[in-house]
């Protein structure tokens, strides 16, 4: 928490390969593909769902780089709550309003990190299609806030989703570690 607060101020600078990650996360968040052709909510809360998806793979992938990915991660998370403020206080949150607003973000993109990562790595050991049927789920409730089942579009997100992951997992430690990271195109 501090070094977000140093960073958000200026007296901190992230590493180039965490911005360029978070650069690239977002991005590939904000692809217009999400919310016309998928059905994703064009809303503040629908672009946070993504950017905490999108975020929560690379998060899971820098993870896995020995001795560097923990720190890295950490910048990675540090810019995106930097970035999430300078967001909340552009469209006039208070500063009373603003922690509470944080604190609710940040335990809700813990949680989605959570169920993201279990299901990125296949803890439980799931055969693909139980696989893809728990990314439907978990897509649903999470991005498309259907607590009753599958959203309609959620299979084509969690296909990508599942496309993305791969991607990752294929990038070189050493590429990640520089910030060298890409999504696959549509």
């Amino acid at each position: 928490m501090l070094k977000a607060m140093l960073n958000m101020i200026g007296l901190l600078r992230p590493s180039s390969a965490a911005a360029s990650i978070y650069d690239a996360a977002v991005n590939e968040a904000r692809r217009e593909e999400y919310y016309g052709l998928i059905g994703v909510p064009n809303t503040l809360d629908g672009r946070f769902d993504m950017i905490a998806l999108i975020v929560s793979l690379a998060l899971g992938r820098v993870g896995k780089i020995p001795k560097k990915g923990s720190a890295l991660g950490q910048e990675i998370f540090d810019i995106m709550f930097a970035d999430m403020e300078q967001n909340l206080r552009e469209i006039g949150v208070s500063d009373e309003g603003m922690k509470y607003r944080i604190r609710e973000m940040a335990g809700g993109f813990m949680g989605r990190m959570r169920t993201y990562g279990r299901l990125s790595e296949n803890k439980d050991g799931l055969e693909f299609g139980k696989l893809l049927e728990q990314w439907n789920l978990a897509i649903s409730r999470n991005i498309f806030r259907n607590d009753d089942g599958v959203a309609p579009t959620s299979a084509e997100l969690s296909q990508r989703v599942v496309n993305i992951n791969s991607l990752l997992n294929d990038l070189d430690d050493v590429d990640i570690a520089k910030g060298k990271i890409h999504f696959p195109d549509f």
